[in-house]
């Protein structure tokens, strides 16, 4: 969004996320992003001519005003990417829990086009890194999960990028019990002079043992010099209920290796009936003094109307995320 570019410019992934690009890794963070550039011997996450490896490592450490907190690892990610020739590649993402990405991908189709093989991540909205976002912890799971890779599943998954348009579609499942799950993502990117413009929606539907949820949205980008804004507006069904998402990120460089964070968070899980509602509000800096390591420090203020499907009261939090990642 900051630069009006695709996501592949930064990650090997087609949709996004996880491991970074040599042109990411070699040239933007230590060049552009990180406060200071290389300062001791330089590395390559290109191991061999066919072998690329990468890493993201997160450690949250949070305290509430009550008193209470506690000390998360968050990400424990290792990436590898086999190039098996100009054409097909092969990516294996490592978790903490043993789960994540694994997935082989055919690209130079028409129009730009791509297949992905195996298990992903449905292509749904925006990639936040933070997981607290509400469209990420939310988006199927009114009360809420702390697992990234809730949303996995394995199956194919087609794109086509002509021109400034990206549309996506995959036919995925868990398992024969769960029955098929689908999700299809459409963006279109446009520069007006020094504006970047991105607008978009998507749609996910996933079929439990004892139900099927399903979420529709829009979302949005806008980048005009240092400050970028994302946002997010869903719409989710659950056991007939229609709920809906808000999830905003704007960031301002204040200098190069130090931006200013602000988000907006908003879930209602039942529209039609008073069952509760939660916003949270957050402010803080982000920090990347040198390449590969950065710090995110955040103080948040969570409002709710308590109902059936929300039972906590508001709070204050202040939250520190320290980041490794190559």
């Amino acid at each position: 969004a900051q630069y009006g570019q695709s996501c592949t410019l930064c990650h090997t992934n087609p949709t996004g996320g996880g491991l970074r690009t040599e042109y990411a890794s070699q040239y933007l963070i230590p060049e552009e992003i990180a406060g200071q550039g290389w300062t001791e011997m330089e590395a390559s996450p290109r191991i061999s001519p066919s072998i690329l490896l990468g890493a993201d490592l997160r450690t949250l450490v949070y305290q509430k005003e009550e008193g209470s907190g506690s000390t998360l690892a968050m990400q424990g990610d290792i990436y590898l990417d086999l190039t098996l020739s100009p054409h097909y590649s092969a990516t294996i993402e490592q978790t903490l829990d043993g789960a994540g990405e694994v997935y082989g991908t055919i690209r130079g189709g028409p129009l730009d086009g791509y297949l992905k093989a195996g298990r992903m991540a449905p292509d749904f909205g925006w990639k936040f890194a933070d997981h607290q976002m509400f469209n990420r912890r939310y988006l199927l799971e009114p009360g809420g999960t702390n697992n990234p890779g809730a949303l996995l599943g394995s199956g194919l998954e087609v794109g086509i990028s002509p021109g400034m348009i990206t549309v996506t579609a995959a036919a995925l499942g868990r398992g024969q019990e769960h029955g098929e799950d689908f999700a299809a993502r459409a963006l279109v990117q446009h520069s007006l002079g020094p504006v970047n413009l991105g607008l978009g929606g998507s749609v996910l539907r996933r079929q439990f043992l004892a139900d099927r949820r399903r979420a529709t949205g829009t979302f949005w980008y806008l980048g005009w010099g240092r400050v970028t804004w994302l946002g997010e507006w869903d719409e989710t069904r659950q056991e007939g209920r229609l709920g809906k998402l808000v999830s905003q990120e704007v960031v301002t460089t204040v200098r190069r290796g130090l931006d200013l964070r602000l988000t907006y968070n908003y879930q209602d899980p039942d529209r039609a009936l008073k069952n509760g509602t939660r916003e949270k509000f957050g402010a803080g800096l982000a920090c990347m003094p040198r390449p590969y390591f950065s710090i995110l420090a955040m103080a948040n203020y969570w409002k709710t109307d308590p109902g059936p499907l929300i039972a906590e009261d508001g709070h204050h939090e202040g939250q520190v995320v320290i980041h490794f990642f190559y």
